[in-house]
């Protein structure tokens, strides 16, 4: 049996195919179909497909899956603020978001899980 490799996302991402609490990312290469003869470049060009291309119908965060098949604007509103809010990307802030994190941390959520 063939064994992957462990790579993940290091900085939190909003996409249907990584873990949005681990960073895992849902990709066949890295898994049960991945082989020795594999470089990095093929790994990383494989990851920028799928950054591009999500595929929502194979997740590996059904949320974020669903949030993509149901509502694009609201799917890309969330991917930009944490964007913004986890990896210090550039932008415009989104003051309707952090208003909503407000009210979740008031609620007694822990900001780590916003």
């Amino acid at each position: 049996m063939t064994v992957g490799v462990g790579v993940k996302f290091m900085t939190r991402i909003w996409h249907p195919n990584i873990s949005s609490q681990t960073g895992t990312i849902c990709l066949d290469i890295l898994k049960e179909q991945w082989a020795a003869s594999l470089t990095l470049r093929t790994v990383l060009l494989s990851i920028q497909a799928l950054l591009t291309l999500p595929e929502p119908s194979d997740p590996q965060d059904a949320v974020v899956a669903k949030q993509y098949m149901d509502s694009q604007a609201l799917f890309k509103r969330t991917a930009r603020f944490w964007s913004q809010h986890y990896a210090n990307a550039g932008g415009d802030g989104d003051e309707e978001f952090w208003s909503r994190v407000y009210k979740l941390q008031d609620m007694g959520v822990s900001q780590q899980r916003c």
